[in-house]
């Protein structure tokens, strides 16, 4: 197996005797994204959706308003590949209609899916001096809610608010990863403040057994600590609303120290659950938008 180079956090190290050196990586990068920019231009792609994006950084303030189905022009397409080739913590798939698919895999490589009709423009990319390798491509499949965030949506999520007395919270999705989301504790039956607030195109769900336990600060990291010995699962963490005051929000992600006393938010009243798994019971709807 011959060591090489997969990443811009490479440059400066020796491979093979040769240092991998900022023009180098710059020339290997620049043919990404000129062979990008090749194909779209030949399928005619002027625009193209972010799918499956994860965020796990903050998106650069260029990409604007960004969440899982927004759309980008060209220009800003490209400007986002070559942004994620340099960064591992923000990804997705960049398709356009059935026409082009293009997404950054591990180790450098790029994963660029065409209709077998446009296989002959794959000529101009290997003489950039690229190689390439076909592999059968599956049907992407998708299970995206399609239920509307409605009226009808949020009585329903009252009305089992009532009933679960207290133990639902809604999570509030616009990307997988921890800069993708957000946590609203139900503290009482109003969800009109919730719902006002919740950015349009998120996928909204109200998880209605989050058994959310409430605790003193003085027991709450003990409590937490026992809480995930069984279950190694995120932690979500919320103080007490007082006055109309949104609760403050600290998730411990999976593997992560428990945080300090310094890192817990203000007050003296908790509320704690682990992040629900996939069988959790719930009710999910899509936030109308432009």
């Amino acid at each position: 197996m011959i060591a090489d180079w997969t990443s811009f956090e490479d440059v400066g190290k020796s491979f093979n005797g040769e240092v991998l050196t900022a023009a180098e990586y710059r020339r290997v990068e620049d043919s990404y994204i000129s062979a990008v920019a090749y194909l779209a231009d030949a399928m005619q792609a002027d625009r193209f959706e972010l799918r499956n994006l994860v965020l796990n950084e903050p998106p650069p303030a260029w990409l604007g308003a960004v969440y899982d189905g927004c759309s980008v022009d060209r220009h800003t397409a490209l400007r986002l590949l070559r942004w994620m080739l340099r960064h591992g913590l923000l990804s997705c798939t960049l398709t356009s209609g059935d026409t082009l698919r293009v997404a950054v895999e591990t180790d450098f490589y790029l994963s660029v899916e065409i209709q077998p009709d446009a296989v002959d423009s794959l000529d101009e990319v290997k003489r950039l001096g690229l190689h390439v390798v076909s592999v059968p491509c599956g049907k992407e499949e998708s299970d995206a809610a399609s239920r509307p965030a409605d009226g009808e949506f949020w009585e329903e999520v009252a009305q089992s608010v009532r009933l679960s007395r207290g133990t639902t919270a809604i999570l509030e999705r616009w990307a997988d990863g921890s800069y993708g989301c957000r946590w609203h504790p139900i503290l009482d039956e109003d969800l009109s403040i919730i719902s006002r607030s919740i950015r349009p195109h998120s996928l909204v769900t109200a998880y209605l057994d989050a058994n959310v336990q409430w605790i003193s600060r003085q027991n709450l990291l003990p409590a937490i600590e026992s809480a995930t010995m069984a279950e190694e699962l995120p932690v979500v963490i919320f103080s007490r609303s007082i006055g109309g005051v949104s609760p403050e929000i600290l998730v411990c992600r999976e593997g992560v120290d428990l945080p300090t006393e310094a890192e817990v938010p203000l007050g003296d009243d908790f509320g704690f659950f682990l992040w629900p798994d996939d069988d959790s019971t719930s009710i999910q709807a899509v936030v109308p938008g432009d």
